[in-house]
């Protein structure tokens, strides 16, 4: 239904002037298809079905039939056409009113090419296909062009959609290694604890043992006058060697227990890198199925945040201050938790409740309490961003790409 064709219903002296704008139901009908579609999302599509009693469709094709049951319905001055038409022209009022300032087709197409540049399509494209000033040439470029766009938005959803998919894949098994990561490293810690428990046993052992050769020696010095000089100075020979033997026992243990620190503080590292791993794969696949999303209905992005409200969890608590500033300035809202240094797990929640999207440096929040914000975030189906840094540019540059996305 949605062919390109050259429109046949309409003749050229009807599509020069008209004293008012058209109708939904005065268009070619071979252009409704594409005028739905592109102006009325999804959601749209199915209160107003169940406002004009359409039939309830079911399965995969169920949004594709209630189109062409709209579709097809759209001729008709009454009924599907009439609350099409007072919807669209509800939804595109501001649009409509500013091209109501074109007074000639001229004007009409450098207003449509000036939205068309901004990625802004929906409203403009309604706009012009019912200006009374349209010609027939405008009207067939503007309808081509909106027709080739959705082939190229459908091809670049389906890279999208691929993507995802691969993503979902390598955090599947970037989680499982994490297990196993997890596992080795409970049982270094494990046998490290129990090497480190016999060291100090042997290394309190080596302490006794050289205290009571400082007894010994005080009792020879105590006992020179009652025995021989040459059998009180082998005696200290023994005595002396097995200290030196002790010690050496002692600073082999000393190095032992140096080496384990040393190996576990490398698997620690290696488990943050995990964890930061993990963190910026999801909140790639957030972003990207954000972004499709924000595609299949037509979101303008930019650099606005559009009002949202970011939550920041942890960092410097006088840093706050320039972190709300920089958010407002991008029209948006601003919420700041300390980590918990003085704030609550209560407030935490609220405020994560309240939020958008949440932010964290990973560097001034330990493991537990990201544990915890991704546990939060997920129970509310919210957003986090993990920032490498509590420094200003590292938030920018976070907020940046919200507002982007």
């Amino acid at each position: 239904m949605c062919d390109l064709h050259k429109p046949d219903l309409m003749l050229e002296t009807k599509l020069k002037m008209i004293p008012k704008r058209r109708k939904l139901w005065e268009l070619d009908v071979h252009w409704h298809c594409s005028v739905i579609g592109t102006c009325i999302s999804h959601d749209e599509l199915r209160k107003l079905g169940q406002k004009c009693k359409a039939p309830a469709y079911d399965g995969r094709s169920a949004d594709y039939k209630l189109h062409g049951f709209m579709v097809g319905n759209a001729r008709y001055s009454q009924g599907v056409g009439r609350v099409l038409h007072k919807f669209l022209e509800r939804k595109y009022a501001r649009t409509i009113k500013t091209f109501a300032k074109a007074k000639t087709s001229h004007e009409v197409e450098e207003l449509w090419l000036d939205a068309f540049e901004r990625g802004y399509i929906p409203g403009p494209f309604w706009a012009v296909m019912t200006h009374q000033a349209s010609s027939h040439e405008l009207l067939a470029q503007v309808y081509g062009e909106v027709h080739m766009l959705s082939h190229l938005e459908g091809a670049s959803n389906r890279a999208d959609h691929r993507e995802i998919a691969d993503l979902k894949s390598t955090i599947v098994v970037m989680q499982n290694d994490m297990q196993d990561l997890n596992r080795n490293h409970r049982k270094a810690i494990d046998k490290r604890d129990h090497l480190i428990g016999n060291l100090k046993r042997e290394l309190s052992d080596a302490q006794a043992k050289a205290s009571r050769s400082d007894e010994l020696e005080a009792m020879l010095l105590a006992e020179q006058e009652g025995h021989s000089v040459a059998r009180l100075e082998k005696r200290i020979d023994c005595l002396t060697a097995r200290v030196l033997q002790e010690t050496d026992r002692a600073d082999l243990s000393q190095a032992r227990m140096l080496e384990m620190e040393m190996k576990y503080k490398e698997t620690r590292a290696a488990l943050s890198f995990k964890d930061a791993r993990i963190l910026e794969l999801e909140q790639e696949l957030l972003s990207l199925e954000k972004n499709a999303c924000m595609k299949e209905q037509g979101c303008p992005g930019g650099e606005d945040l559009c009002g949202r409200c970011i939550a920041y969890i942890g960092g410097q608590t006088k840093q706050a201050a320039f972190f709300r500033d920089y958010v407002e300035k991008k029209n948006g809202q601003f919420l700041h938790h300390d980590g918990g240094l003085h704030d609550g797990q209560a407030r935490l929640q609220s405020i994560v409740a309240q939020a958008d999207a949440v932010m964290f440096p990973v560097t001034c929040v330990s493991h537990e309490a990201t544990r915890e914000i991704k546990r939060i975030c997920a129970q509310q189906s919210k957003p986090f961003v993990p920032l490498r840094s509590q420094g200003l540019g590292a938030f920018t540059r976070g907020v940046d790409d919200l507002a982007r996305n």
